[in-house]
């Protein structure tokens, strides 16, 4: 949910400081590539990352969700902090930037209760002099923390698309699938017909996939009395679409992973034929790979390559 544009551009209208905020051109914020951490940019972010435009248009605002979904104490947020925003200026160096991106950086965390006290810094983990005073210059990465499930929901903040967002997530990390009806009701102030089908569909997607990792299943009696407040009467002739969609979607899933699962032998055959052995942390890569695709091009470069060094760097 959070990787559309119109759910982060309005958490950020509503959680992030103000002196940010007029500087952005909301019409042209985009997602932006996650491939900026490691060696010629091939690691990616896990998080999301979005591109904001400047008002001025001399440069853009970094901005990137970090989703904490433990509790504890956001000890480990500024390293990654720095690793993120230090790989995005490489790559954005390299692409012959003179002007880089400002860092906006927010973590989304899910703990059960709020987070207290001051937040981590770096400085926690590099060495001190004898007065407790740190060593050497500065190296902070400042950061804003927005705790979700100690919210209160009906006091969420935001347009009905963040709500929507938040609201089923809340639910979802609270273990109150039975409740998530009263989380779909921001789409009510949803004037677009079908922006609000889309958005209906996504979400009991996002629903059904949390439950079956309970090991629950959406019904389509739950889902109909979930949706009749929204659709009044004509959530039926809905229910069929969304569950037929659904498994469409879940079969083409499965073809694409046995597709891929015969195309990752076929590699790893001409592998043993052209090369005799093939190093076992080759053959997991190439099992792990989910795209038909990409592994027919993994076909090609077995006959190209000279040596497994040379093919293991394209696999790269």
């Amino acid at each position: 949910m959070f990787g559309r544009v119109l759910v982060f551009a309005d958490f950020l209208v509503n959680y992030a400081e103000p002196e940010f905020l007029a500087e952005i051109d909301f019409s042209k914020i985009t997602s932006a590539p996650t491939h900026y951490v490691g060696q010629g940019g091939s690691e990616r972010i896990v998080d999301l990352v979005f591109m904001c435009p400047l008002k001025d248009g001399i440069g853009n605002l970094m901005a990137v969700i970090i989703f904490e979904h433990q509790g504890g104490s956001l000890k480990k947020i500024p390293r990654k902090l720095h690793k993120y925003i230090s790989g995005v200026w490489e790559l954005e160096s390299k692409e012959g930037k003179k002007v880089l991106s400002a860092p906006y950086f927010i973590v989304l965390r899910t703990g059960k209760r709020p987070f207290r006290g001051p937040y981590p810094k770096m400085a926690d983990s590099l060495p001190k002099r004898r007065d407790g005073k740190q060593i050497g210059k500065r190296v902070e990465v400042e950061y804003d923390v927005v705790d979700l499930p100690a919210w209160d929901f009906h006091k969420l903040l935001g347009g009905p698309v963040l709500r929507l967002a938040l609201g089923i997530l809340k639910k979802m990390l609270e273990g109150n699938e039975d409740e998530f009806p009263e989380a779909l009701l921001p789409l009510l102030e949803i004037s677009d017909e079908e922006q609000k089908i889309e958005l209906t569909k996504e979400l009991i997607d996002f629903v059904a996939n949390a439950m079956a990792a309970h090991n629950r299943r959406l019904d389509e009696a739950m889902l109909s009395q979930a949706l009749k407040p929204i659709y009044k009467g004509k959530e039926r002739f809905m229910i069929p679409t969304i569950f037929e969609e659904r498994e469409m979607k879940a079969e083409a899933r499965g073809e694409a992973r046995g597709e891929a699962r015969g195309k990752a032998e076929i590699v790893l055959m001409l592998l043993r034929d052209k090369f005799n052995k093939v190093p076992k942390r080759i053959e997991n890569t190439i099992r792990s790979m989910a795209d038909p695709t990409a592994l027919d091009s993994l076909a090609i470069q077995v006959t190209h390559s000279q040596s497994l060094e040379e093919f293991e760097k394209a696999l790269r």
